[in-house]
Formats: C-alpha cells, sequence, structure tokens
C-alpha cells in the first residue's frame, strides 16, 4: 500500500479549505465550494461568480504552509445553456504567507484590507478543460487568494471556473 504525506491527494495536490470568497450562490451549480470538489461535469462543479468580475477567493491548507511551484485550473460552465463566454478570460494569483487573511469573515470585509503578495496574471483559453500554471519559481504559502478578473466579454454577469488544484 502506498502512502501519501499529510495533507497530499493522490494525485499529488494539495487539500485545501476555502477560508473566504466574494461571491457564492445557494444553487450547487454555482457554489464556491465546488473550487474545491472532485466534480467537473456540466449542471454540476463550477464556481460561477454573478459577476463580470472581479469576483476573489481565499484558499487555505489548513493553518499549515507549503510549497507552490504549480496550479492547475479546470475551466468549465455550469449549465447546458452556459456558454464558453463565460469562462474567466483572465485570473490573478496572490500568496500570503502570515495570517492576516483570517481576518476576511463576512460579506462586507475587503480582501485589499490585508496584505498580499502578487504571484502571477494567468491568461485563460477559451476552452473546457484542465489550464497548467506553471511558476517561475516555487513559492511558501499559507493562503492562496485567486480573483477571477474577467468573463470573455458576454453580456451576461457571469464568470465562471471550477476546480483549483495546487502542486507542491
Amino acid at each position: 500500500m502506498e502512502l501519501y504525506p499529510l495533507g497530499v491527494r493522490r494525485d499529488g495536490s494539495y487539500y485545501t479549505r476555502i477560508e473566504w470568497a466574494t461571491h457564492t450562490e445557494s444553487d450547487p451549480t454555482f457554489w464556491v465550494v465546488n473550487l474545491i470538489r472532485d466534480d467537473t461535469e456540466r449542471n454540476g462543479g463550477t464556481w460561477g461568480a454573478n459577476t463580470k468580475g472581479p469576483a476573489s477567493v481565499v484558499l487555505s491548507f489548513f493553518g499549515e504552509t507549503q510549497t507552490i511551484r504549480r496550479i492547475r485550473i479546470f475551466r468549465n460552465v455550469g449549465l447546458d445553456i452556459s456558454v464558453l463566454e463565460e469562462l474567466a478570460k483572465t485570473i490573478d494569483l496572490y500568496i500570503s504567507n502570515t495570517d492576516e487573511p483570517r481576518k476576511l469573515r463576512r460579506k462586507e470585509d475587503r480582501i485589499d484590507e490585508v496584505p498580499w503578495t502578487f504571484l502571477k496574471r494567468v491568461e485563460m483559453e477559451k476552452a473546457e478543460g484542465w489550464q497548467e500554471i506553471v511558476l517561475d519559481e516555487p513559492v511558501e504559502a499559507r493562503f492562496v487568494r485567486m480573483d477571477l478578473l474577467e468573463n470573455f466579454g458576454t453580456p451576461i454577469p457571469w464568470t465562471e471556473t471550477s476546480e483549483i488544484k495546487i502542486y507542491p
């Protein structure tokens, strides 16, 4: 039997926890918790933020600091009637090594009121499926912030993506 380090899935990605998000929905098809679930099917699995952008989410490693080398994001739109233009076109990634992001608790809290280190701006492909982001060098992080900045230009106020996996 093969054993994996504590906090690492079989695919090598870290287990993460959602600490805070600017947008979430009661409909599970668009629920922010889909970012950390293994559900990438249409009619489920999408984090659809009811905005053209920006929409932010903060992930943690259950209080641990982890080394990050690459990130995979599953591009998905939730419903059969959804179009690829609703996908996030541009995503900014940030990290924090302090406990400051723990201050984010309520809907009224502002994500820029805590310090962040900008990691990378990612131009996403307009297609469903996985897109891999390889960092220029490994970084240490306690928290990861992902901002969906804009969609591909649909008049519908949705910016969507799906699962995010973070790897050592």
